[in-house]
């Protein structure tokens, strides 16, 4: 009968579908260099090896084989808990698993080399009884694995536990049956791989389908990532104009609208998402403002925190930022020109800490002196002199009109009741920039 035969037909189409499959992946993986197909790729690599044992029937290729026929399976399994540590995004969701898993990946690469020097010294017999022994580890690898992808509830990881699920319980069939003799267990006429064969194609064929919807999944995620920001990027004419009119510098928002263009080609699609939401809620709370010839200053803090919150996401973090208000201000009473601590805030970060390495720090400090409020603004950025230094040296200059319309729009709104400071400090132990802002209280 065909099916006793190992190299009858059937069993053929399924090397030959098996190595259609590895052939696919592993284009995919040159296009896109990811881990996903990557692993996957050299796990069916492995699988397609160990199958086609049976279709040569030269001694001298067979004596090889008894070399690898056990080794590679096991390597396969070590590049498939890879393969899974990948598509569930383990280092991400559990670390402490992912460490686990790492090292289990590790332990089955091992053990399929000492497979190779056990069959070296010992022969083949004692190399199949040491992979009889090894059942109990095998399982373990392959419950751990089950158990990692099912703490994700979601619908690729039980497509992923089926497939997995199904080869176990067919390959192990083959085992028992290479073990315990042919009819041992099922006693059907086929020969004791066709379990293994079938288990194979079947898993094969749902990772197949798995992994092309994890990935259509990923494009649409980009995709959703990129509508938003060509939502954002039709607003950037009128923003032009807002930042004349609110004296927000438009190159912010030009590289604020990059920064997200920079999260969604790197299909980080939670970050681009966050840096969507802060921008588009200072983008509202400007339109608002720019409404009005004063808001509160309650709302010039909420305005200040998310613009901060930009550039530190711009930044990658790499400066803090400390706030002191004082409780006996009313917040929401005091009536100030629209975004006038911006531009100060801004040439504090990108002309004093930007420029700095190490500890990078800005504060803002808000107190009440009498019938006055007095705002400070300070760095320990690279100091007004160094800055100078820098852009004199800079081939390409830029002017800011910031500082100067916060100061026209103070004076038409407080007369000459108000002060505008901006000091160098400079000592042997600090660098930096203080500008400090005083108008009336009422």
């Amino acid at each position: 009968m065909e099916l006793l035969d190992i190299t009858s037909a059937f069993y053929s189409w399924i090397r030959g579908g098996l190595l259609v499959l590895f052939v696919y992946h592993f284009v995919i993986y040159l296009q896109n260099k990811d881990n996903v197909h990557k692993y996957y790729s050299i796990y069916l690599f492995c699988l397609t090896v160990y199958v086609i044992r049976d279709a040569f029937t030269n001694p001298v290729v067979q004596h090889y084989y008894e070399y690898i026929s056990f080794s590679i399976q096991y390597m396969g399994y070590a590049y498939f808990v890879a393969f899974c540590r990948s598509l569930v995004n383990c280092k991400k969701y559990f670390p402490k698993l992912d460490k686990n898993a790492k090292i289990l990946s590790y332990v089955l690469l091992a053990f399929s080399f000492t497979l190779v020097l056990v069959q070296y010294f010992f022969g083949y017999e004692v190399q199949k009884k040491v992979v009889a022994y090894s059942v109990p580890l095998s399982s373990f690898c392959a419950f751990y694995v089950f158990y990692i992808l099912s703490k994700r509830k979601t619908r690729q990881v039980k497509y992923l536990l089926v497939g997995a699920v199904l080869f176990l319980i067919f390959a192990n069939i083959s085992s028992i049956k290479m073990i315990r003799g042919e009819f041992y267990l099922i006693d059907f006429k086929v020969h004791r791989m066709f379990y293994y064969f079938v288990g194979a194609i079947i898993q094969s064929t749902i990772y197949a389908i798995l992994i092309g919807n994890y990935f259509k999944e990923i494009f649409e995620k980009k995709r959703e990532a990129e509508i938003s920001l060509l939502t954002q990027s039709n607003q950037i004419s009128e923003l032009k104009m807002i930042a004349l009119k609110s004296q927000m510098n438009p190159h912010f928002l030009f590289n604020s609208l990059n920064s997200i263009n920079n999260y969604v080609i790197q299909n980080k699609v939670d970050e681009a998402s966050n840096y969507i939401t802060k921008f588009s809620s200072l983008v509202r709370k400007v339109l608002q403002a720019t409404n009005e010839n004063t808001i509160s200053l309650e709302e010039e803090l909420q305005i200040i925190a998310i613009y901060v919150k930009l550039e530190q996401m711009r930044l990658k973090g790499n400066f803090t930022v400390n706030q002191t208000i004082d409780k006996t201000i009313p917040l929401n009473k005091v009536r100030v020109v629209p975004l006038f601590m911006q531009p100060f805030i801004e040439n504090a970060i990108w002309h004093g800490l930007s420029l700095k390495k190490g500890d990078k720090k800005l504060s803002i400090n808000i107190t009440r002196k009498t019938d006055n409020i007095e705002v400070s603004i300070k760095d320990n950025g690279i100091g007004i002199r160094a800055s100078k230094n820098r852009k004199s040296a800079n081939p390409v200059k830029r002017k800011s009109y910031g500082i100067n319309i916060v100061k026209e729009r103070m004076r038409l709104m407080y007369g000459d009741n108000y002060d505008v400071v901006i000091e160098e400090i400079s000592c042997d132990n600090e660098t930096g920039t203080l500008v400090v802002i005083r108008f009336p209280l009422d």
